[in-house]
């Protein structure tokens, strides 16, 4: 899976239900379109070092189903209006449930502005190294408010090769501190990023700040993103981060890169490393996948990924997923 052939992706992404939505109502001037996925999945870990976890079922299927609906009017001939709501389903109930999106946006057909549950900035950059279809994106420690989150005000724009995303957050939502295990809530967060096509190479740049009442402290990310089609078959992406969790300082990077033996047949593999102030805490991670596209509607896909610090957990997961 070449995720990023790339910045038409995360513009597609932005403003249309799913790639495989499909138009289920037509009225005057209203269209519904219902998409999705539904992935079984199961995960295999040796719980590395954390005797705590020794115990635990060492095998367990995390099956997820994720269903979208688009709601599209037109104002006139150039501006739209489309209403978007996202739910994630798992096995074990509504504990598990998570509304991803739920938002109206006004725009063109190159910019929109969007309010609600929506994404913040930062996934414009860190889509140049989140390749695999099973576990990575773990270096960038994106704050909730620079990823996706509730009253979020979000504005995409494409401008010829130049794509650019800014968000502004009103807080209220509760995460967890990082360094007390409290939840507290956020006060308000903002984030801008912007992505270049050059044509094989692409570029991109990113920085989002998030405050949150009461004493706990800010967290803030800064992202560099580069990314390379070598060839039709061979991509190579990489991540530089930096930035603090709740006054926790860090920095690191993540190398990626997928080769097409075929048009069905991927390899995609990323390594992952993260230096935070207590050496406990650093990451350092390798990941392996292969992905297999029967159809444009059917992946299958297995996946290994192995800790070299904190409890060096091993953990595997094979999947299949129909999308729809």
């Amino acid at each position: 899976m070449k995720k990023l052939t790339l910045t038409a992706i995360a513009v597609a992404s932005a403003f249309a239900a799913s790639a495989n939505a499909a138009e289920v109502y037509k009225a005057d001037n209203l269209a519904l379109s219902l998409g999705g996925r539904v992935e079984a999945r199961s995960e295999f870990s040796d719980q590395g070092k954390d005797n705590q976890l020794k115990d635990k079922q060492k095998q367990d299927d995390i099956s997820r189903m994720r269903l979208n609906l688009e709601a599209k009017t037109q104002i006139n001939d150039d501006v739209h209006a489309r209403g978007f709501f996202e739910k994630e389903f798992r096995k074990d109930g509504d504990a598990d449930n998570d509304t991803r999106y739920l938002y109206v946006g006004i725009g063109t057909d190159n910019t929109e502005l969007q309010y609600g549950k929506t994404d913040g900035s930062l996934g414009l950059i860190t889509d140049y190294t989140d390749i695999l279809n099973t576990y990575g994106s773990e270096a960038s420690s994106k704050s909730v408010t620079a990823d996706r989150a509730d009253n979020q005000l979000l504005y995409v724009g494409t401008y010829g090769d130049l794509t650019v995303k800014a968000n502004v957050n009103g807080g209220g939502a509760t995460v967890d501190d990082v360094t007390t295990g409290n939840s507290v809530a956020i006060d308000k967060g903002y984030g801008v990023a912007a992505s270049y096509d050059f044509g094989m190479l692409k570029a991109g740049a990113g920085y989002a700040k998030e405050t949150h009442d009461g004493t706990a402290k800010d967290s803030d990310n800064l992202l560099v993103g580069l990314g390379a089609d070598v060839t039709d078959e061979l991509y190579l992406g990489a991540l530089y981060v930096g930035g603090s969790q709740f006054g926790k300082d860090f920095q690191g990077y993540e190398l990626a890169g997928s080769y097409d033996f075929t048009d069905k047949l991927t390899l995609a593999s990323t390594f992952t490393s993260a230096d935070f102030d207590q050496e406990k805490e650093d990451r350092n991670t390798a990941t392996v996948d292969l992905g297999y596209q029967f159809t444009n509607y059917f992946l299958t896909y297995a996946g290994v990924s192995k800790k070299f610090t904190q409890d060096e957990e091993l953990k595997g997961m094979v999947g299949a997923k129909v999308t729809f």
